[in-house]
This record gives structure tokens, sequence and C-alpha cells, in this order.
């Protein structure tokens, strides 16, 4: 019974893992909300089975929930003299809007109290898609199912990208506004499709080292027919990464590769596998320029010195650190950056900022030490449940989830540096489900309790038979009578 819930948290993930990017990504409000409730259920099923988590996975599934709860308080009104206390300058902004009472009335501890309180549900609910991939994860057919499901997912992406690309560049019959020389699937941003994209390609290649350990001693032709299509399907991702156009996910995805050989030389304790991940990066970049050097690389060859130095979100991210300055404890309110952002902008940045374009900043600046305290917590114990699946892996399978997660989790972290991807509820849930799986690959494989049967005792007729049977062997050293 037990397993037959952990196969239906699976299947029930796999299904949101297939669902949540269909929707621009999950970034409309409707989305959001059917995603919010899903999770829900999913997490309920999961609790049914009443099988043990991961210790690290359940810590940074609470650390992730407090960043939410955070987001809460925030949105949350506070009397002015206790909210004067921990946010001083940010009462004196809501003081001055509201001068009528201000004294004794209620303030928010956020500039967008309804952003920030619909943001944090939004980050609860991505803390429950890692605690429930947890236990969907911890048989080894749940992990299958989901690692299925996001290849699918991601090569649907690749697949309806290149249609919508080479038509009318619309999404679901949609005009979403924005021009359509760049492969980027359902997203309405390219870059947000090609960080969806880097989080697949690491499951790809785990997938692809396990198929190749299992065909080491074939015949030739069972080689290509079981590695084969692995090879096909990364390339085929790593081309659409390419299409994509997104600089930032390119140098994501390859150094994500190069990370992965390491990871495997350091579990085989052989130096040839650590060259897998510069040979996927070589095949990588010829499938590009044989089906199109110019669409794929075209935008990278074309980046310019001043895109490389003095870009201007180099004087974002100084201003977002002047932003964080003024609000230092608990920042300005969770996705309040676009209504936080113009008190400190500049002429050198002129026009319109939604985000930074470098969540570490932008979580900074919004939630203070204390928020981004939690989500270097969160960080903390991801990695650790990780590098301890990879270490105490019982087979090359459980090994390959934890290399997946940690391929994955460092593309996000290289990516986060330059763009915003992780506000797209999609991205979000699919790397707490990766991680949640690669923890759970770690522990020992859950199994239904079955009652163990009492030993019968034998009757004492077929003992004596048993010893007579199994007498004592004559001692060589004594002499054999041959009569």
């Amino acid at each position: 019974m037990r397993a037959r819930i952990l196969h239906l948290t699976a299947g029930l993930l796999a299904g949101l893992v297939l669902w949540a990017p269909m929707p621009f990504g999950s970034v409309y409000g409707w989305a959001h909300t059917a995603l919010r409730i899903a999770v829900c259920l999913i997490v309920v099923v999961a609790l049914v089975a009443r099988t043990r988590w991961p210790k690290e996975a359940g810590i940074a599934a609470l650390a992730l929930a407090s960043v939410a709860l955070l987001g809460l308080a925030q949105s949350a009104s506070w009397p002015a003299p206790l909210a004067s206390l921990v946010a001083p300058r940010l009462t004196a902004r809501w003081q001055q809007a509201q001068p009528t009472g201000a004294a004794t009335g209620a303030v928010p501890l956020s500039l967008s109290p309804q952003e920030t309180r619909s943001f944090a549900l939004t980050w609860a609910t991505v803390a429950a898609c890692g605690f429930a991939a947890a236990v969907a994860g911890r048989q080894r057919m749940g992990r299958r199912i989901l690692g299925g499901a996001l290849v699918v997912s991601a090569l649907f992406q690749v697949l309806y990208g290149a249609q919508s690309w080479m038509g009318s560049g619309r999404i679901w019959g949609r005009d979403v506004g924005s021009g359509s020389e760049r492969l980027r699937g359902t997203f309405v941003n390219p870059d947000h499709f090609a960080m969806y994209i880097e989080l697949v390609l690491p499951v790809v290649f785990a997938l692809g080292w396990w198929a190749f350990r299992r065909v080491k001693k074939e015949l030739l032709e069972f080689k290509v027919l079981i590695a084969g299509p692995v090879v096909l399907v990364w390339l085929t991702l790593f081309v659409g990464l390419a299409f994509s156009g997104s600089r930032a996910a390119l140098v994501a995805g390859l150094f994500a590769a190069a990370l992965q050989g390491l990871l495997i030389a350091s579990t085989t304790r052989k130096w040839r596998p650590g060259l897998s991940g510069v040979a996927a990066i070589g095949l990588g970049i010829l499938a590009v320029a044989f089906i199109g050097l110019q669409e794929g690389l075209g935008r990278w060859l074309a980046t310019s010195r001043y895109e490389l130095t003095w870009n201007v979100r180099l004087d974002v991210y100084a201003q977002t650190l002047e932003l964080w300055q003024r609000f230092p404890l608990l920042g300005t309110g969770l996705a309040s950056f676009r209504e936080a952002f113009p008190s400190v902008q500049h002429e050198a940045s002129p026009g319109a900022w939604w985000h930074a374009h470098n969540d570490y900043l932008e979580v900074l600046a919004t939630t203070g030490v204390v928020g981004f305290a939690l989500v270097g917590l969160t960080l903390f114990w991801v990695v650790k449940g990780l590098l301890r699946a990879m270490r105490d892996g019982h087979r090359t399978e459980d090994r390959c989830a934890a290399v997946a997660a940690l391929g994955a989790l460092a593309a996000v972290a290289i990516h986060s540096c330059f763009d915003f991807g992780l506000t797209m509820p999609a991205n979000a849930a699919t790397l707490a489900i990766l991680c949640g799986l690669g923890i759970a690959a770690g522990e020992q494989e859950a199994v239904p309790s079955l009652p163990t049967p009492a030993p019968k005792p034998a009757p004492a007729r077929a003992e004596r038979s048993h010893h007579h049977r199994h007498r004592r062997a004559p001692d060589l050293k004594e002499p054999f009578d041959l009569t």
C-alpha cells in the first residue's frame, strides 16, 4: 500500500512537471493559484504514505518555508511604534504617504503588501514541491517517473518553440508582444526558457553516464541502441538552449556539464570520466555549428566589449546594494523591487526595472539579511544532502540523481547572477523537485512494510534424519577401513 501511494505521489508530481511550463511558465495569477492547490494536494498524498523523509530535505524545506513566513509577516500591518523599531525608514515612508493618524496607525513592512503576500505563497509552494519530491524519490521507480517527465517536458518545449519560431511567433495563438527571433518555447522571455532547459540538461547528462556504464562491456550495436538516444536528446536540448540566445544560460550550461564530469570522476575515482563533460561540450558546439552557427551562437559572438564590462546592469547592481543599505534588516518586502527601485534609480539606468537581473541582490534588497540568511541556509542543507547522496548512493542510478541535481543547481547558480529566471514558478518548482529527488536518492529505498512470519519449528524426526545425513566426516589421520 505504501509503495502505491509513493508511486501515486510521483505520478502527480510528474503531471505537475509537465503542466507547469505550459501556461507561459505559470506566470499568470490563475496559474499561480492552480499550482498552489495542486502542490497542497500532492503533499497531502505524500504524507499519507507515512514514510521517513531525508533530514536535509526536511530542514531545507523548512528554511525555504521560513522565507514565505517572512513575506507574510512583511505584508501584514503592524503598529507604527513596533514597525519603526525593525524598519524605521520603511515606516517613515508609509507615514509620509499617510500622515493622518500615522503615529498610532498600523503600517506594513513591505512597499507592496499585496505582491509580497502573493509571492510568499509561491515560495511556500516551491518548498512543498521539494518536500514532496523528497518523499516520492525514496523509491527508484518514483525517480524514474519524474526524470522521464522532465525530459519529455523539455523536449516538448524545444519542439514547440521551434515550430513557433519558424511560424507566427505566437504562443498558444496569442501575441505576447516580443520578438520571435529567439527560441522561447512556451515562455514569454527566452532567457526563462533557457533556464528551464539548463535544468533538464544535467538530468540527461547523468542519464548518459548511467547508460554508458550499463553498456560498457556490450557489443557496439547494443551500445548505440542504449546510449545513442540519450546522446541525441542531450544534443537536441543543447541546441535549443543555444538557439534561445541567452548568453548567461549558455555559460551556465557549459559550466554544469564540466562540473558533472568532475563529479563523476570523483565518484568513480578515475580521471577518464572527467573528460565526459568536455566531450559533451565539444559535441554540443559542433551540433550548433552544423545546424546554424549564426542563429545559435550569433548573439554571443556579437557581444560588445561594453556589454562585457560596463553594462548598464552593473549600475543597477550598485543601486540595488544602495537600496539594501537603506533597509538592511528586513528589506523592502518580498517581490517589491519594482516599487522600491525608483527611490535609488539614477539617470545611468533609465526605464522601468521590475527586477534587479540578479536574484541574489534582489533577495538581499527585498528580504534583508534575515531573508538572505534563510536562503543561504536552504542552499547549505540542499548541497549537503546532495553530496551525501552522491557519496552514499547504493547504485549508480542513485548517484546519477545526485549528480543531476548538483549540475542543475550549479547552472542556476551561475545564471541567477545575470537574470531573474527563478521568479518563474515553473523554473523554481522544477529546481526544487530535482533537489528533492537527488537528496532522496541517498536514502535507503522505501519498501512496503510486510509482517515477518514467525519461523516454524521443524519436526524432531526431520531433525534426526538431517543429523543422520550430515554425520561427522572421518578424521583423515585415522586409517580407513577398506574391507
